[in-house]
């Protein structure tokens, strides 16, 4: 387990709890673009993509079911508790797509950068063995 993505994902985690309670006329909207569904979409992106990294498992599938599952359950649940939790708030299915879309976004950008990371690991141990033959 890797402590600074648990303290990033703790940080990130209070920060959308304090937007989740936020009354909704402090958030601005607008009816071409919804910066409210942007600000859903970014930090669960920002979320996905932190918690990702929290895991160290050898297989990069278990990566991603640790992630999904949990980040993927609180896209749901914090939607839905939302209206119990504060009176100012009311449930939006909208903020659930924009949840996942975060969601799959950050899964998608988490896992493309483990695989070039992996490969620059990779190649440069291959280097290092090549250089030490010589």
């Amino acid at each position: 387990m890797r402590f600074f993505f648990v303290f990033l994902v703790l940080l990130q985690g209070l920060f959308l709890a304090a937007l989740g309670f936020l009354p909704t006329d402090k958030i601005p909207y607008h009816e071409n673009l919804p910066q409210d569904k942007i600000l859903h979409s970014s930090g669960f992106l920002i979320l996905t993509f932190s918690t990702f990294f929290i895991w160290d498992r050898p297989r990069r599938v278990h990566n991603v079911l640790l992630t999904a599952v949990p980040v993927g359950v609180l896209a749901f649940a914090s939607e839905i508790l939302q209206p119990v939790l504060s009176p100012t708030r009311a449930y939006d299915s909208h903020d659930i797509v924009a949840n996942v879309i975060g969601t799959v976004i950050g899964l998608l950008l988490a896992t493309v950068v483990d695989l070039l990371r992996e490969r620059r690991y990779s190649r440069g141990e291959v280097q290092y063995e090549a250089l030490e033959m010589a």
